[in-house]
């Protein structure tokens, strides 16, 4: 299951990127909130806690950046 989780947090970050890059806003912002989400979950399950922390602060700016979007 842990595996699943990571690699669909890494395609789901790989896509954000690529939205990104094709300047698709907002879907970038969604596919990087999904992915760090799932990353996030990733390190605290392996109890990798740099890991879960550079993850968890990027969910809590993502997080920003959808609560600007659906304001």
């Amino acid at each position: 299951m842990l595996e699943i989780i990571k690699w669909s947090g890494t395609i789901i970050c790989l896509i954000g990127t690529a939205v990104t890059n094709f300047n698709l806003y907002p879907y970038n912002i969604y596919c990087g909130f999904i992915g760090s989400c799932l990353w996030a979950l990733a390190g605290f399950k392996q109890k990798d806690y740099a890991l879960f922390s550079v993850e968890i602060v990027a969910v809590v700016m993502y997080s920003i950046g959808l609560g600007m979007l659906l304001k």
